[in-house]
């Protein structure tokens, strides 16, 4: 199932105790201990970041180091900011500074680290209980007033840490820049309403993806500051290519085909029509004819589709791409010497996540009725394309033996 193979990956990068002890001995306490020489106080030090929201994956966790000072230091925000970068040069760090924060990669001489830490000085607004602070926009020489506990908590009281780890792990898989604070927010404020009670990890994702042309456009905000137009984050290209690939995600979800869906967030070769028809095949009733259906039972037994357009029928084949809510005919031509005291069925396996969530992915044989023309015989039946998919359907005839002869698979392309 999906679902099952989505929380293997999960559980395959979670950041366990082995991994949150290496961190804070490796990287934040040797950082503590060279700033707090250099300061003339000590700030007060948390994690921030995905570490603190619980959404941190071990194939990319960056460390967000935070580093408030008390509300009646003297110091200004500048100052707190350029002492920081002075404290770092002081103990032969590698850094690079961003905006509000500073990132710290290594030190001089020594390997680059495995895990960067982006340490962020600040200072509280007031002694208060509501943790407000300021921070030092480097760039614009301004300040900007933020509460990290605001927004951490707003992620890990919802219910989309899960989401938000399998969206990270699919954008660092695939390479392309997607800002966390953004698609927290996006998947919070914009997917969460959506979700139902019982929702898998698998509804989840599929929900997100489904609004892939909303991620840029739909105005979001900081909670921590509502003047803070969290849209301003990435430029229209960068958008533009996070819905691209977001677009990709949701196709290969629709599938519901492990393989093709695992393969997609780790960036390796899928094929999206394969996806479809291997997860259609995964339930037909009958391997034996999903396999040994032969050119040679072509002469004993055949298949023919047909849609309802501007009423009359169309005749479709395995490459015709249908549109949902056609009306289908299932023609089945038997041979006149196999038709004698015979059990001709139709097997119709359908495929994809629509399919899925409609309790309708079938595979079992399914009555025909009979009609006659220019005194034939005619195996049919009547059928919909009501799901997003390419679903399999097979036509057989049993003899008074025993004996059966499977028709080819014609596959019904719905988009």
């Amino acid at each position: 199932m999906v679902v099952d193979c989505l929380n293997k990956l999960l559980d395959e990068f979670k950041v366990d105790r082995d991994f949150s002890l290496e961190i804070k001995t490796g990287y934040r306490s040797p950082l503590e201990k060279d700033l707090n020489n250099y300061y003339d106080e000590k700030p007060n030090y948390r994690y921030g970041g995905s570490l603190a929201k619980t959404t941190a994956n071990s194939n990319s966790c960056d460390i967000d180091l935070l580093c408030y000072f008390d509300s009646e230091s003297n110091d200004s925000l500048e100052l707190i900011y350029n002492k920081t970068i002075e404290a770092l040069l002081n103990a032969s760090y590698l850094f690079e500074p961003k905006n509000s924060a500073i990132c710290v990669y290594g030190k001089f001489g020594e390997p680059k680290w495995d895990t960067t830490v982006d340490v962020v000085p600040g200072k509280y607004t007031s002694n208060e209980e509501n943790k407000d602070v300021y921070l030092w926009c480097n760039k614009d020489k301004c300040r900007l007033k933020s509460n990290p506990e605001l927004q951490i908590n707003k992620v890990k009281e919802s219910d989309s840490k899960e989401l938000i780890r399998l969206i990270k792990l699919y954008r660092d898989f695939n390479n392309f820049k997607f800002k966390s604070f953004y698609l927290e927010i996006f998947s919070i404020d914009v997917v969460e309403p959506e979700f139902a009670e019982g929702d898998n990890i698998y509804d989840k994702l599929v929900k997100f993806c489904s609004h892939y042309k909303e991620i840029g456009k739909t105005k979001i905000y900081d909670p921590a500051n509502s003047a803070n137009d969290i849209n301003k984050i990435h430029n229209e290209s960068e958008f533009s290519l996070i819905r691209n690939n977001i677009e990709k995600l949701y196709k290969a979800l629709l599938t519901n085909d492990e393989e093709t869906i695992r393969n997609c967030i780790l960036n390796k070769p899928y094929d999206i029509e394969k996806g479809f028809l291997n997860n259609a095949k995964a339930h037909f009733e009958n391997k034996g004819g999903l396999t040994n259906a032969l050119i040679s039972y072509f002469n004993i037994i055949s298949i023919n589709g047909f849609y309802r357009i501007n009423d009359h029928w169309e005749h479709f084949d395995s490459n015709t791409i249908l549109k949902k809510n056609y009306n289908l005919k299932f023609e089945i031509n038997v041979v006149p010497n196999f038709q004698q005291d015979s059990i001709v069925k139709l097997i119709v396996s359908n495929s994809g996540y629509e399919a899925l969530k409609n309790n309708c992915l079938r595979g079992k044989s399914e009555p025909t009725e009979i009609a006659y023309r220019a005194n034939n015989k005619l195996y049919f039946r009547e059928e919909s394309t009501s799901y997003y998919g390419n679903h399999c359907v097979q036509a057989y005839v049993k003899l008074p033996n025993g004996k059966t002869y499977y028709s080819e698979i014609l596959v019904v392309k719905v988009r």
